[in-house]
């Protein structure tokens, strides 16, 4: 993983390059050609280069991304090695021109399929300048300006919107201290402005139960006196509450498939406290109960949201299947392969350029509308005043 310099390191500089690095940007041309001086110093490909004719770099017309563009016939393979060593070095280069987008495989695209010696080429999707953190001064009138169920602000710039339509399940992910709680304080208040059917599950009795107090939503939390197993079993039942709403629903839709139901989330602060010390049985109908609304919810428009310092097995009573319906994740904190294994097992995370600092990490949002992406993450900062919480 790659880390920036702190705020006070960096502020004066960027002071001072903002006007050339945003013209820089702008200029296709200068990139195109910044670019290939740098892959034909850094990118071992059989001593083969752009001045030899081997490939050559194409911005797109929209901005979108980068061409490689191989120039057949070639001594070296188009692998998926060769499309990480061409990221791996563009990443660094570019910031902070320009953000890379990472991949889970090697992007192909048809190029000049007219031309049999360049009818492909490797794409290097990305944003312009780098993600910004969006402030907050007043989050009430934030909430009604800007947030509905088919835009979730994440970042400044409209850099990352989450259509929360089309979330199924939805992760938070990251150790104590690095913004978990005040990010899922941010998202539960957003999804309080265009609905109701928000019910919380907080094990600790801290910030989600008091939030939800204030926001007039259901909410579940251990009683004084009670155990971890009487705490779960009333859990259990809440699932199984809703795995019935899922039956009602499916009933509904077998008559009237194109029913729109307002959709129910079901918000759970810290999995692993709410799990760990109790029995085995316990565990494993939460598991199977929570597993069912994973693959269930997504056409009865009911989503889980779900936060933990860490999504192992034992964060889901032993049914990791859940995870696998997980389609938007942000994990906080230290970004690397031991931290993403269980969210991100398959994503190289190692050169994407992560800001320091709390609230930041990465996100990775997929439907069936975008393509995937991974991008670093700055949450939003808000003040919690509670006169802002209507």
């Amino acid at each position: 993983m790659v880390f920036l310099m702190n705020k006070s390191q960096t502020q004066k500089v960027s002071e001072a390059v903002v006007s050339d690095t945003t013209e820089f940007g702008k200029n296709k041309f200068e990139l195109e050609q910044f670019i290939l001086r740098n892959l034909n110093n850094a990118l071992n490909i059989n001593d083969e280069s752009s001045y030899l004719n081997s490939f050559d770099i194409k911005v797109a017309s929209n901005d979108s991304g980068v061409f490689y563009v191989p120039n057949l016939p070639i001594s070296y393979s188009l692998s998926k090695k060769l499309y990480f060593d061409i990221f791996a070095i563009c990443a660094g280069i570019l910031y902070p021109f320009k953000t890379l987008l990472p991949q889970n495989n090697a992007f192909f695209v048809p190029y000049d399929t007219k031309n049999e010696n360049q009818a492909r080429a490797f794409f290097f999707p990305w944003v312009d300048g780098i993600p910004t953190r969006l402030k907050i001064d007043n989050l009430s009138s934030f909430i009604k300006k800007n947030v509905s169920e088919n835009t979730l602000p994440i970042m400044a710039n409209n850099i990352c919107n989450i259509p929360m339509k089309a979330v199924t399940s939805l992760a938070v992910s990251g150790a104590s201290g690095t913004g978990k709680t005040h990010f899922l304080r941010y998202l539960i208040s957003c999804l309080k402005s265009f609905t109701n059917q928000i019910i919380c599950v907080d094990p600790k009795i801290a910030d989600v139960y008091l939030l939800s107090k204030e926001l007039g939503l259901e909410v579940l939390a251990p009683t004084h006196g009670s155990n971890l197993n009487s705490f779960i079993t009333e859990v259990n039942e809440l699932l199984g509450r809703i795995i019935n709403k899922i039956y009602e629903r499916q009933k509904i839709l077998l008559t009237n498939p194109k029913t729109q139901f307002e959709r129910i989330y079901i918000v759970i602060d810290e999995l692993l406290a709410l799990v760990q010390g109790s029995s085995k049985q316990s565990r494993e109908s939460f598991g199977q109960l929570l597993g069912t609304i994973a693959l269930l919810g997504r056409q009865t428009s009911i989503s889980l949201i779900l936060c933990s310092q860490r999504f192992d097995a034992t964060a889901f009573g032993g049914n990791t299947a859940v995870r696998e319906q997980i389609n938007c994740i942000f994990i906080l904190g230290e970004i690397n392969a031991n931290t993403c294994q269980f969210l991100l097992p398959n994503i190289n995370v190692d050169n994407i350029v992560v800001p320091p600092g709390i609230g930041t990490g990465i996100v990775k949002f997929t439907d069936s509308e975008h393509r995937t992406h991974i991008m670093p993450l700055l949450t939003p900062s808000y003040n919690i005043r509670k006169e802002e919480i209507t």
